[in-house]
């Protein structure tokens, strides 16, 4: 290591912004978190503010630093993670906002995806490894064009630029004065996996696809970001005293950007190939380290990019993503109102055995992997005389367990076999219940790590990697501790038949909101 104290990582992901201040041990030693508001304009829109995104990055910087009075000359490097596939346009010269952020959970632009024909759809599979689907950016960017006013003629002028939250932030930290007062130009960039969330990123040849700009509203290239490696000393520019006046003309350099899903593969240190972690945060997301060769799959799974380093191969990851499970906690607390709490709903899910043939298939916004229905709608089925709130809670807690165990399923049969560990993290990963239903369901032990914020810390992780903070993968790789373990009790009839039922509720869900229009 060298003779800095800390790295700093800056993670902007869908619920809240936080910034960690982590030292050579790898522990988190400062820490500040705020909430980022979320808007919902009309049904199956999500939005929100870039100016609070920006505004929740400065303020949990400055708090994680000045709270335990970190010296910046301490800090090696900083890195930045992020909610991926939402989508901000702005002012290439004022750098204000000409849109809210539309949010990767945004439902507004499934019309576009469903209008694409079977050619188009197989081209993307094969360019990006991402199925079309609204969740990622390129529909989210032919929205904006068809409808906010000048945009298109704006872009043309060279004056309208699109980037995901990565860019946005990174365009804000660099933009400012140094020196004598010279402006400095804000530095325009992403990382290989971000960029392979967009769904017009070729992820073999590494370039923006030509062809699939066209497709999604005849993008100008030079209103995209130029793509780097994930880890890189020189792409991302420093943060300026335009962040913050604490930096009192000091500079960070920013030596890494990567997605939130692939920093938490890399802070759960699965550098092996076959080496799976899942994620429960607001949606639940499973991924498999691939290694450097573009993996195979059916089409059920996505295939991405892991993380890259400079002068280094890429290197890749099967990914299944689920579009809602901690958000239809929230909405059991907030939109219906019957329960104040994830511990309560916990708690009710104890009070009775089994589900009683009860399942809850959360479809809010369709289905992601391995389904892909954008039609699908929310259920609960199986409900009799006898059922409860606490059999609705239960429901509700299995079903984010039975749709990670579709994707670890489908991962088991593209890689030809059994996982027989999964790391995983997010607030779910707190929940005794969820992880041992998980264990029993999947077969498969399941680890948790000291820290359930792996995504912040695989984040500092590969900063402080390209820069020189920490040395090698096996060095990262010690820094990995594990903090409980839960391994399956459950029989292969019981674990089959609740898996059967499970599917049967599934099939019901599907196409609903088409067949209903």
């Amino acid at each position: 290591m060298t003779e800095k104290k800390y790295v700093m990582s800056i993670d902007i992901g869908t619920t809240g912004t936080r910034t960690a201040i982590i030292d050579g041990n790898g522990h988190i030693v400062s820490f500040s978190y705020r909430t980022n508001r979320q808007y919902f304009p009309a049904p199956g829109w999500v939005e929100q503010d870039p100016s609070d995104l920006w505004e929740n990055v400065r303020t949990t910087m400055k708090e994680a630093i000045t709270s335990r009075r970190i010296d910046i000359r301490d800090i090696a490097s900083a890195g930045i993670t992020n909610q991926r596939e939402t989508l901000i346009a702005w002012d290439r010269y004022t750098g204000r906002p000409l849109y809210n952020a539309i949010v990767w959970q945004d439902k507004r632009t499934a019309p576009i995806i469903k209008d694409l024909d079977r050619t188009i759809s197989d081209t993307i599979i094969t360019t990006t490894g991402l199925r079309p689907d609204a969740y990622f950016s390129a529909s989210k960017v032919k929205w904006l064009l068809d409808n906010v006013d000048g945009l298109r003629s704006r872009m043309k002028a060279g004056e309208a630029v699109f980037g995901t939250v990565d860019v946005w932030i990174i365009w804000n930290l660099t933009y400012g004065r140094k020196g004598s007062g010279d402006q400095r130009k804000p530095i325009f960039a992403t990382d290989h996996s971000n960029a392979s969330r967009t769904m017009i990123y070729d992820i073999s040849r590494l370039r923006w696809d030509p062809d699939l700009m066209d497709i999604f509203g005849g993008i100008d290239e030079n209103s995209l970001p130029q793509v780097n490696p994930s880890g890189s000393p020189e792409s991302y520019g420093h943060i300026s005293d335009n962040a913050s006046t604490i930096f009192e003309g000091r500079e960070i350099s920013i030596t890494s950007d990567i997605g939130d899903q692939q920093a938490a593969l890399f802070g759960q240190a699965c550098f092996d190939p076959g080496d799976m972690k899942i994620t429960y945060g607001t949606g639940t997301f499973a991924l498999a380290n691939a290694g450097h060769d573009i993996p195979r799959s059916s089409g059920s799974l996505l295939r991405t990019i892991f993380y890259s380093l400079h002068g280094d191969q890429i290197n890749y990851a099967l990914e299944g993503s689920i579009l809602a499970s901690g958000s239809t906690l929230r909405w059991l607390e907030n939109g219906i109102h019957l329960f104040g709490s994830a511990k309560e709903i916990e708690e009710a899910a104890h009070r009775v055995r089994n589900n009683e043939g009860v399942y809850f298939v959360p479809a809010f916004s369709g289905l992601g992997s391995p389904y892909w229905d954008q039609d699908a709608r929310g259920l609960f089925i199986g409900l009799t005389e006898r059922t409860s709130i606490d059999h609705l809670a239960r429901a509700i807690l299995e079903s984010e367990v039975y749709m990670a165990t579709d994707v670890i399923r489908s991962v088991e049969e593209e890689v030809g076999s059994k996982i027989t560990k999964i790391k995983c993290d997010g607030g779910g990963s707190r929940s005794d219940f969820l992880m041992q239903f998980q264990a029993d369901m999947a077969n498969s032990e399941v680890l948790i790590p000291e820290t359930s914020e792996t995504t912040v810390i695989g984040s500092g992780y590969l900063s402080g990697l390209t820069s020189g903070f920490w040395t090698s993968l096996n060095e990262i790789r010690e820094l990995w501790r594990l903090g409980k373990i839960y391994r399956p009790g459950m029989t292969k009839e019981e674990r089959e038949r609740l898996y059967v039922g499970w599917r049967e509720a599934v099939k019901r869900s599907m196409g609903w909101a088409s067949s209903i229009r």
